[in-house]
C-alpha cells in the first residue's frame, strides 16, 4: 500500500500521508453532556448571544458551561491569546466536559495555536466543533493531534432546523455527512 501510495502521488502529498497522525477519535455527544463554550476569536459585546446559545444548548439536551475568560476583552478580541487558550486547554483537561463550542468566529484565533497544549488534547479527546475563524483551530488541533474535529454551527449561529439535524446526524449519531437538497411536498 505504501508504494502505491508513493506512485501515485507527488512528492509533497507523500511526505504529507506519511507524516500524518492516525485518526482519533473523541467520545460523541449525548444528552445529559456538558459542552464548555469558548471563545478564540472575536469578543462578543452584548448578553443575548451568549444567552441565545446556552438556551439553543439545553433545548438539545446538553448542560453548557462557560470557560472562565468567555466574555473577556482584548481590543476586539475575547482576551488576551494567553487567555483564550487557558480556557481551551482547561477544557480539554476538565473530565466534566465532553465537548466543546466556540461562540464565535470572526478573528485571531491563530493567536493561540502555538499556546495549546496538544500533548493533553491527545490525552482527552473531545468533540470541538465551530466555523469561520475557527476552521483555523480546528485544522490546527487535527493536524497536530489526529483529533477528527467538526466545521459545524458556532454557539451563536441561527439554530435552524438543517442545523440542529445535521448538528445531531453528525456530532450526535455518528452519520456521515452528506449535502442534498430538501425535497419539499
Amino acid at each position: 500500500m505504501g508504494s502505491l501510495l508513493l506512485e501515485s502521488t507527488t512528492p509533497s502529498q507523500a511526505q504529507a500521508a506519511s507524516t500524518s497522525k492516525p485518526l482519533l477519535r473523541a467520545p460523541r455527544l449525548k444528552p445529559g453532556d456538558t459542552i464548555g463554550l469558548v471563545n478564540p476569536s472575536n469578543a462578543i459585546y452584548e448578553r443575548q448571544p451568549y444567552e441565545m446559545a446556552a438556551e439553543t444548548l439545553q433545548a438539545l439536551g446538553f448542560k453548557v458551561r462557560e470557560a472562565p475568560n468567555l466574555r473577556a476583552r482584548y481590543g476586539h478580541f475575547a482576551g488576551t491569546p494567553e487567555q483564550r487558550a487557558r480556557d481551551i486547554n482547561g477544557l480539554f483537561a476538565d473530565p466534566g466536559i465532553a465537548g466543546i463550542l466556540a461562540v464565535t468566529g470572526g478573528s485571531g484565533a491563530n493567536r493561540v495555536l502555538p499556546l495549546l497544549d496538544y500533548a493533553q488534547m491527545q490525552r482527552t479527546p473531545k468533540f470541538i466543533g465551530g466555523f469561520s475563524d475557527i476552521t483555523a483551530l480546528i485544522n490546527a488541533i487535527h493536524a497536530k493531534t489526529g483529533l477528527v474535529t467538526f466545521h459545524a454551527p458556532v454557539a451563536a449561529s441561527e439554530w435552524n432546523a438543517f442545523s440542529v439535524d445535521s448538528f445531531r446526524s453528525v456530532v450526535m449519531d455518528a452519520q456521515p455527512a452528506t449535502l442534498r437538497n430538501v425535497i419539499e411536498r
